[in-house]
């Protein structure tokens, strides 16, 4: 067993909870907690999307928290953690924390319906990109998997909004405890 001792809790990170602001119709991730990690980074895919490509991951040894749950996200030298697995260590007390390096994207719910809707962070990952070859005109068809916090849900057939481009909801991915996917395509002509 490799110990580890305090000094080896040398980087920080900021635990962050999703909240709803009523007044502007928007979840966003808040800091709630910080706490001192031993990070270290693998080149190593994180799969935090089942039907989605991986990302790449970092572990994080912590001490032991009743607060810490897959709900969460981490802040890290600036870069959004989602967090994917919570185990204890080999070391008493300590916990490992294991997180996809991801980005946010803001995302809108419900765009076909008011062109406003409400303002979520997701997290955009590649599904496929297929090319329709039709009479007498191609078409593009992008189509990505869109993973959000549990408390944003989306339905089958409507419009979600990722950063400006509209895209339509094919299916929804809901058995997680912790997060949701939905398959999301936009078809263009070439």
């Amino acid at each position: 067993m490799n110990f580890i001792s305090a000094g080896d809790l040398n980087e920080r990170v900021q635990a962050r909870e999703l909240t709803y602001d009523k007044t502007e119709d928007a979840w966003s991730w808040q800091t709630v907690w910080g706490a001192w990690v031993k990070a270290v980074q693998s080149d190593r895919a994180s799969y935090f999307s089942a039907v989605g490509i991986g990302a790449r991951s970092v572990t994080f040894t912590m001490r032991k928290a009743s607060r810490i749950n897959l709900g969460l996200s981490f802040l890290w030298r600036g870069q959004f953690c989602f967090l994917t697995s919570i185990t204890d260590a080999e070391q008493p007390g300590m916990v490992e924390v294991k997180a996809a390096l991801c980005e946010t994207v803001e995302c809108r719910k419900d765009w076909d319906k008011s062109h406003e809707g409400t303002r979520f962070p997701g997290i955009l990952t590649e599904k496929y990109v297929g090319h329709e070859q039709l009479d007498p005109h191609a078409m593009s068809v992008t189509t990505y998997v869109l993973v959000t916090p549990k408390a944003i849900e989306l339905a089958a057939g409507s419009l979600v909004q990722v950063v400006v481009t509209p895209y339509k909801v094919l299916t929804v991915h809901t058995l997680d405890q912790w997060k949701n996917e939905y398959e999301i395509v936009r078809k263009a002509d070439l």
